[in-house]
């Protein structure tokens, strides 16, 4: 278990020097062949940090009992509900657009990490 908190650590370190790098050479519009392979680079990096992360999330969460697994779950809910009402009116009184299912694209994403994101990194104590 300590070799993942450890390669999480890593890898946790070199998305923020990524992110922060890409978001200067994008703000400053450096249009060098190296810049253009370190966004690309970046970008393979973020997709599979993002399946890492899934991976770790699905992992941890088999080994959760089924009380613990249920109290996620109604949060999930709770937060999907609640951002998407929040959603929902915020696109009414402020917007002229309709609503269509891929708006609750972000909802369903902000809810599943406040949900599960601790998995990622925390380990089981006791």
């Amino acid at each position: 278990m300590k070799n993942i908190i450890s390669v999480t650590l890593i890898l946790h370190i070199v998305f923020w020097a990524g992110t922060i790098l890409a978001g200067f050479i994008i703000y400053k519009g450096i249009g060098t062949s190296l810049s253009f392979k370190f966004i690309i680079g970046y970008v393979i990096y973020l997709l599979l940090y993002v399946m890492f992360s899934i991976y770790l999330v699905m992992m941890k969460t088999k080994k959760l009992n089924w009380i613990q697994f249920r109290r996620r779950l109604f949060m999930f809910i709770a937060w999907f509900i609640s951002l998407s009402a929040a959603h929902y009116l915020i696109e009414y009184f402020f917007s002229d657009s309709e609503i269509v299912l891929w708006d609750f694209a972000i909802p369903l994403g902000l809810s599943l990490g406040l949900a599960f994101s601790d998995l990622m990194t925390l380990q089981k104590k006791g």
